[in-house]
């Protein structure tokens, strides 16, 4: 299990500890913010529905996620699948200076068939298949020199994950002749406590993976104008971490002999680099299931609203950590963690209402609106041991993330039943309190009729918003209560800025069957 410092935190404040809002939650590798990220949802499958909401709409195959009743507004059966481009670039800031970090990638987005039952009269429709929900590919690339603090300080808390490979790589040293209590090996030898000449910190951050929902639907006209739906499906989906940190003394302001790298009892080196490689792999499935409704007030005018169950997710992850420090002397010490663990995810239900307007002469519009409460998503790591982890991670998301309205509208227009246009527009405020990671989302695109039975989606959305994050949260000392008492504690994150630019490049084929 990987004990971040918010977690190290939050027991500290059950003990009495008095909490110092200056960590930043918005940090890739807490498992608050992998719980809140893992279940979210969305339309972004297909090339249509991702324009068009299908909350009370008849959009792409993909928009069962907005409300399955709106699958019964098809009346032709088919079979499609769709592929798509991802690409993520990113401007960060991160002490006084920028540097841009991409990436992309391309894979599956859709595949799936809907099959509309002849009725005479209202209808019915099943279907079953594969729509891609979220991504989360993110690329930070960093570099500068640090005045105020090392990741050297993030190693020194107790039950820190990386307090033990820090102390065996001399990253950490005993803060003082009682030994009981670390210090930043960056920080040692001075003739005040805590003193600190800086460092030059580069790296990059970066993160990878897809989730999806492979789902059952059916859908039907259960009165006159009035359309019911639901779905079942599983939610599966793999997360990529990997954080790449070196610090070095590139003005060998750190010759001392502190380190005694031989073990003869005599100091004799003094650091010249630290490097660290973090990686984490999980992989998820869980359980989703929806119901909907949808009323057609007249032809031209749909209402829809659909629930999404809370959702239980279960979590595997891979953790490696690696930390290497090399001395001036030529001398290097390693050590590692791999560890492999185990939790539950409840994600909170979702509530999309929306309303649609048909074909005023070729002209329709498609409106909805999503709720989710994120401060009611909680983890349980099952093991009774944890116990304590786990109250501290909960009230941590609690206190940390808050109730979100994500607002979308699109337009299409037929100029014939062989082409089309569309355009749409999102808003989805930060799930962070008092975050800033807004996000925008623009989207446009075409459908081609290329046979009488084949027909060719294509659409963009580009993505942006901008974030402060963690690029490592610390811990630093006040030292104030020795040489009494040991140095207490106050918790803050070394942040970057990142100005994010997303785009996905979405294309599907459906075949009428």
């Amino acid at each position: 299990m990987r004990k971040i410092l918010k977690t190290i935190l939050l027991i500290l404040i059950f003990m009495g500890a008095q909490k110092i809002l200056a960590q930043n939650p918005n940090n890739a590798i807490l498992y608050s913010n992998q719980a809140t990220l893992f279940g979210q949802q969305s339309s972004s499958g297909d090339p249509v529905s991702v324009v068009l909401p299908g909350t009370a709409f008849k959009s792409g195959f993909g928009s069962f996620v907005d409300n399955p009743a709106s699958m019964a507004l098809h009346n032709e059966s088919f079979f499609e699948f769709g592929l798509s481009h991802r690409n993520v670039e990113e401007n960060s800031r991160f002490l006084g200076e920028s540097r841009i970090g991409d990436k992309r990638d391309m894979g599956l987005n859709n595949l799936g068939f809907l099959y509309s039952y002849p009725t005479e009269r209202g209808s019915f429709v099943i279907g079953a298949g594969y729509s891609e929900q979220k991504t989360f590919n993110r690329a930070l690339e960093f570099r500068g020199r640090n005045e105020t603090s090392s990741i050297t300080d993030a190693f020194k808390a107790d039950g820190s994950q990386y307090q033990n490979i820090a102390f065996n790589t001399f990253a950490t040293d005993y803060g003082d002749s009682f030994q009981d209590w670390d210090e930043s090996i960056l920080r040692v030898g001075f003739d005040r406590f805590g003193d600190f000449l800086g460092i030059t910190q580069q790296g990059s951050i970066t993160e990878s993976g897809v989730s999806g929902e492979y789902s059952l639907f059916f859908a039907t006209e259960f009165q006159e104008d009035l359309f019911i739906g639901v779905s079942a499906g599983i939610i599966s989906g793999n997360y990529s971490y990997d954080r790449i940190f070196q610090e070095d003394d590139e003005l060998n302001l750190y010759d001392s002999t502190i380190i005694d790298s031989n073990s003869d009892g005599t100091g004799e080196t003094d650091v010249d680099r630290i490097f660290m490689d973090e990686q984490l792999e999980s992989t998820f499935n869980g359980f989703r299931g929806r119901a909907g409704l949808m009323y057609k007030v007249s032809e031209q005018l749909n209402i829809g609203a659909s629930y999404t169950l809370p959702t239980v997710i279960n979590v595997d992850e891979i953790y490696d950590v690696t930390l290497n420090n090399r001395f001036d002397n030529g001398e290097e010490f390693e050590d590692l963690i791999e560890s492999e663990f185990s939790y539950d995810i409840r994600h909170p239900s979702v509530i999309s209402v929306g309303v649609g307007v048909n074909d005023i002469s070729g002209l329709s519009l498609s409106f909805a609106a999503d709720y989710t409460d994120y401060s009611n998503t909680s983890i349980d790591f099952i093991d009774n041991e944890l116990i304590e982890d786990e109250l501290a991670e909960n009230d941590f998301i609690e206190q940390n993330f808050e109730s979100v309205w994500n607002l979308r509208a699109g337009a299409s227009f037929n100029f014939s039943k062989d082409f089309s246009l569309r355009a749409g527009a999102g808003y989805n405020p930060s799930r962070f309190v008092d975050g800033i990671d807004d996000r925008t989302i623009l989207s446009g695109g075409a459908g081609f009729t290329i046979t009488d039975n084949i027909r060719l989606e294509l659409t963009a959305v580009y993505t942006n918003w901008e974030e402060d994050s963690s690029v490592y949260d610390y811990v630093s000392y006040d030292y104030s209560p020795l040489p009494d008492d040991r140095p207490t504690n106050r918790f803050r994150s070394a942040e970057a800025n990142r100005s994010v630019d997303k785009w996905q490049m979405m294309g599907t084929l459906r075949f009428r069957m």
